[in-house]
C-alpha cells in the first residue's frame, strides 16, 4: 500500500508541474524557453526612410542611433547626425556636382571614373585602407577607410561640392578629406553618376559599432 501511495503522489505532482516541465522524473528534458523573433525588436530600433529630393531616389533603413529625418534631404545631400549629443559621428549620402582637385581653386565636373580620381589623391596625402569591393542594390561599389595626415583644409573640396557656385572651403556645401576624421566610405557607380556615402568619425577614436551600423544601413539601400 505504501508503494501504491507513493506512485499516486508522484503522478499527482507530475500533473501539477506539467505546465512548467515537459516530462516528470527527467530534468534533462525540460521544455525549451519561449523565444521571441528578433524582427520586432529590430524594427522598433530602425525605420525605413525614402528620400524626398535626392537626385538618386532611394530608400534606406535608418538606425535609431541617428537623428531622423535627415537634415537636409536636398538634391545632392542626405545628412544624418548621431542621436547622441556627445559624439560627432554622422552619415552622409552625397552626389557631387563639382570637385576641386587637390591644389586647385578651379572647380571641375566630377570625373566619370570617380574612384580613380579619388584614389589618385594618395600623391597629395590622402590615405586609403581596408578597401573592399561590394555591391549596393546590384551596383558595383568600393568600400574603404579614408583620411589624411595633411593639414586641415589642404584637401578641402577634393571629395566634391553639392552646389556649382560653392567655394571649396565652404564646409556646408563642400566635402574634403580632413585630418581629424576617418571616413568609412562607399563609392557607388550608378553608370551616369556616382553616389558617395560614408560614416564619419573622429580619427583618434573610431567607433566600430558605428561602422557596423553604417554597413548594415548600406546593405539596406534600394534605388527607386
Amino acid at each position: 500500500m505504501a508503494t501504491t501511495y507513493r506512485r499516486r503522489a508522484v503522478i499527482t505532482l507530475c500533473g501539477l508541474t506539467l505546465l512548467s516541465v515537459s516530462g516528470c522524473g527527467n530534468s534533462a528534458k525540460t521544455s525549451a524557453p519561449a523565444t521571441t523573433s528578433a524582427t520586432p525588436a529590430a524594427s522598433a530600433a530602425t525605420q525605413t526612410y525614402s528620400s524626398k529630393a535626392l537626385v538618386v531616389p532611394l530608400t534606406v533603413t535608418v538606425d535609431a542611433g541617428l537623428k531622423s529625418p535627415p537634415n537636409p534631404d536636398s538634391p545632392n545631400l542626405l545628412s544624418w547626425d548621431a542621436a547622441a549629443s556627445d559624439v560627432d559621428n554622422a552619415v552622409r549620402f552625397f552626389v557631387p556636382v563639382i570637385v576641386y582637385p587637390p591644389g586647385s581653386d578651379t572647380p571641375q565636373a566630377p570625373p566619370k571614373d570617380y574612384l580613380k580620381y579619388l584614389q589618385s589623391q594618395t600623391k597629395d596625402g590622402a590615405e586609403f585602407s581596408k578597401v573592399t569591393k561590394i555591391t549596393v542594390d546590384g551596383h558595383p561599389a568600393t568600400l574603404m577607410n579614408v583620411t589624411t595626415s595633411r593639414p586641415e583644409g589642404f584637401l578641402s573640396g577634393s571629395i566634391g561640392c553639392s552646389e556649382r557656385t560653392a567655394d571649396k572651403h565652404d564646409g556646408d556645401r563642400c566635402r574634403g578629406i580632413q585630418p581629424d576624421y576617418l571616413l568609412r566610405m562607399a563609392v557607388i557607380d550608378l553608370g551616369e553618376t556616382t553616389l558617395l556615402t560614408w560614416a564619419r568619425m573622429h580619427k583618434d577614436n573610431p567607433d566600430p559599432a558605428f561602422v557596423a551600423m553604417f554597413e548594415h544601413m548600406l546593405s539596406s539601400v534600394r534605388f527607386r
